[in-house]
């Protein structure tokens, strides 16, 4: 479904604990939920630091921009404040990097300290072929169908966030404004009878069609789509990771 995207978060049988006793140091395929994964390879890893270092990444996100060639991952950690972030998450990164492997999945990563300001940046991809979900997921809800084909140009940013708690969540950018709504130009409804309603369906129709698309490997629970005002949204339920 994803294409080359599946790339990505592809999913083994490895636990959040550890490695089950096979011996085998956690690798990045091994968990979907990116925050999880990095923490848990940190704790394998036999070099002098690393465990202190788990604690310091509070949340990771990869971020997919309309018009942008790659995805950029983000990465919040407790560094700083300010000056102090750049003189301190230097190992952060250097390990974050060597633990993404070249994965096509975004081009680079940006370090947050307190206050989310960018404190580092590294190149993760520079390849010819970046995956791209957000690419992916246009094209395939235009293929799907004319309204599809109406829809997916309005799809501006495609987020997977990950913290420290439970599953990551999926947020869906779009360019609707609900209050500049009555719609027209093809993007349905202008009768009295759904005045004002317009931008919520094609929110609401893009929920739909991001939890069909969504193939379960990828470690998030819920999409969330948002107009550009946030004025309309919709929340879905994704598909379980499958087993096996």
């Amino acid at each position: 479904m994803f294409g080359t995207a599946v790339l990505l978060l592809a999913v083994g049988c490895f636990g959040g604990d550890g490695d089950s006793g096979s011996g085998r140091e956690p690798s990045r395929k091994d968990d979907p939920n990116l925050l999880q994964g990095f923490r848990t390879w940190l704790k394998a890893n036999d070099s002098k630091g690393d465990d202190a270092l788990a604690g310091h990444a509070l949340n990771v996100s990869l971020d997919y921009r309309s018009g942008e060639r790659a995805g950029v991952v983000k990465v919040l950690t407790d560094y700083g404040p300010w000056g102090e972030a750049e003189d301190h998450v230097g190992p952060l990164a250097k390990a974050f990097t060597q633990w993404w492997d070249g994965d096509p999945a975004a081009g680079s990563a940006h370090f947050l300290g307190q206050g989310g300001k960018t404190a580092k940046k590294t190149t993760l991809y520079d390849g010819d072929k970046p995956s791209n979900l957000l690419a992916d997921f246009r094209s395939w809800t235009a293929d799907r169908s004319p309204a599809g084909k109406r829809l997916a140009p309005h799809v501006t940013g495609l987020t997977i966030g990950y913290g420290a708690k439970g599953s990551g969540a999926v947020t869906v950018s779009t360019d609707y404004r609900t209050h500049k709504d009555d719609t027209h130009k093809d993007d349905t409804p202008k009768d009295e009878t759904d005045k004002g309603n317009g931008t919520q369906k094609n929110v609401d129709a893009l929920g739909t069609a991001f939890a069909d698309w969504w193939d379960g490997d990828e470690g998030a629970e819920t999409v969330t789509v948002t107009s550009e005002d946030q004025g309309s949204s919709a929340r879905r339920k994704l598909a379980s990771p499958r087993s096996g």
